[in-house]
This record gives C-alpha cells, structure tokens and sequence, in this order.
C-alpha cells in the first residue's frame, strides 16, 4: 500500500505463509468485489458536506484497487483532491501520512475533519491536530456531523406529523 510493491508482488506475499487454498487471481476477484461495495447512505452525506468544504480523500489501497474503484464509482469525482498512500509512501496507520497531507493541501489542521473506520487512525490524524470521528455507519456519522460540529441536520425518521 506504500507503493513498494505490485498488487501480484502484494498477492503473493500475503498468501505465503497461509495455507488458504486460493489463487491469486480469485482473492483478486474477492477483494474487488468487496471494494465495489458502497456504504448506505454515506455518498448522500458527502454530497450535503460538498460546496460547503474541502472534500479530500485518503486511500490506503494499492494502486490497482484505486484504479479499479475509479472506473467503476463516479461518486469519487465529488472529492476535490484524493491523496494515496502508494503516491505518499505512507498508509493511515504512520502519524507522518497526516503531516504530508496538510502540507500537500495547505489545509489547516485544527480546522480539518478526519472520518474513518479505524481508530487507530483517527488518533494519529489526533497527534497532528485534525479533529476526527470514527466511522460506524452513515446514521451515527451524521449524527456525530449534527451534534458535535453543527454541519448536518440530522434527517427525521418520520416524515410528516411529530410522533
């Protein structure tokens, strides 16, 4: 994910070692069909968030899954700049990744929202000053957005009359 390696060089390393009875090309075809899997209602909260702020993407994915994902999900043209850990040579989990972004963008860390799934990298994004959440699902991540930094209205379960 750093760059070092092709996803084949990436594929055969992580099968040794493992005594799965896989191909490389079916763990290929595995893991593009869980990276083609969009996260219910996540795309719809970016789109609210669009116009309003800087919408960087940060990858930790080898540079064929990206180039896969690209051609196959036009919701990723929303982001205004995507920044990759094969380009940086460094992944989420390597405090030095979040100085390299704020010194590619120009952003300001204080006032620069991380939202990921892994803790782990939420608290490194933390040690350089950017605020962060760690992503559940598009339900708590909009009511995180809502109740602790004032960006999105929380979306009524019921429309119509108050129950």
């Amino acid at each position: 994910m750093r760059g070092n390696l092709s996803e084949e060089e990436y594929m055969k390393e992580l099968l040794q070692g493992t005594n799965w009875n896989i191909s490389i090309d079916q763990l290929k075809t595995a893991i593009r069909s869980n990276l083609n899997r969009p996260i219910p209602g996540t795309m719809k909260i970016v789109g609210e968030l669009k116009g309003n702020y800087q919408l960087i993407l940060l990858s930790d994915y080898v540079r064929e899954w990206m180039e896969y994902i690209e051609t196959r999900n036009e919701d990723l043209r929303i982001f205004d700049k995507k920044i990759f850990s094969y380009d940086i040579g460094t992944t989420k989990s390597e405090v030095q990744t979040f100085e390299t972004v704020l010194e590619q963008t120009g952003i300001v860390a204080d006032e620069t929202l991380f939202i990921d799934d892994y803790e782990k990298n939420i608290k490194n994004a933390e040690k350089v000053g950017i605020h962060g959440i760690v992503f559940e699902n598009a339900e708590q991540l909009r009511k995180t957005l809502s109740s602790k930094y004032n960006l999105l209205q929380v979306e009524n379960e019921y429309s119509g009359e108050d129950r």
